[in-house]
């Protein structure tokens, strides 16, 4: 949830969780353990989303199970940072979560990086259903539900496959450079860089608030997005 955007994703999160799907894959559905990370690959990039990506591979299991499993230690790695707090304070509008996890544990994360009170609420795994980032669906459903046009939305990420989608539906696109963007690309750190994409309108490296102000001055009253 919010890898790479309000949280770094080098500090070992992400990489603990993946590690936690592969556990869960071989201890309670059978997978081989030293097959576990070829089986997902290709499912997770089918769907974006490795609940999705087991389920379409056939794999029958209790969704709350799997996300308290997936999802635990998050203690370890998720530590409050003071500047990202005041960016998201200092921010007039409405802000949402829109993640691939599911809510609870969304939930659970934010409290962990003391930013729970800076959102309206969390739109996640349960809220989407059959849907996940970057699916049109899921977009659709989460503009109707926050009751906004893609013209007046800004959307933050540091996945290129989600920028583009919402991109194509009219939003603002914020992208916040993390190595999420080379696993979507055949490229490397240094050549991504500096790489223009049509899908993105602004890049920054960190949510702070003097980077939004400097590259992203629109957010604020006297400007329209």
């Amino acid at each position: 949830m919010a890898k790479g955007t309000l949280y770094p994703i080098e500090n070992g999160y992400e990489d603990h969780v993946r590690d936690n799907i592969f556990r869960f894959m071989h201890q309670k559905l059978g997978v081989p353990q030293d097959q576990c990370k070829a089986t997902w690959r290709p499912l997770f990039a089918k769907t974006n989303q490795s609940l999705k990506g087991l389920r379409v591979g056939g794999y029958k299991f209790d969704s709350d199970e799997y996300w308290d499993f997936i999802r635990g230690g998050r203690e370890e790695y998720l530590k409050p940072d003071p500047q990202v707090r005041e960016c998201l304070k200092a921010l007039p509008q409405k802000k949402w979560v829109f993640t691939n996890c599911n809510e609870k544990h969304a939930r659970l994360a934010l409290k962990s990086l003391d930013l729970l009170d800076c959102f309206e609420g969390v739109l996640g795994a349960d809220f989407m259903g059959e849907n996940a980032k970057p699916d049109a669906p899921a977009f659709y459903k989460v503009l109707q539900h926050i009751g906004a046009e893609a013209s007046s939305t800004a959307m933050f990420e540091d996945s290129l496959r989600n920028l583009r989608q919402a991109k194509s539906l009219g939003m603002m696109t914020v992208l916040i450079q993390s190595k999420t963007m080379l696993e979507e690309t055949d490229y490397t750190l240094e050549s991504a860089k500096g790489l223009p994409d049509p899908a993105v309108d602004v890049t920054i490296s960190v949510p702070h608030l003097s980077d939004l102000k400097a590259h992203v001055p629109q957010l604020w009253p006297h400007h329209k997005i």
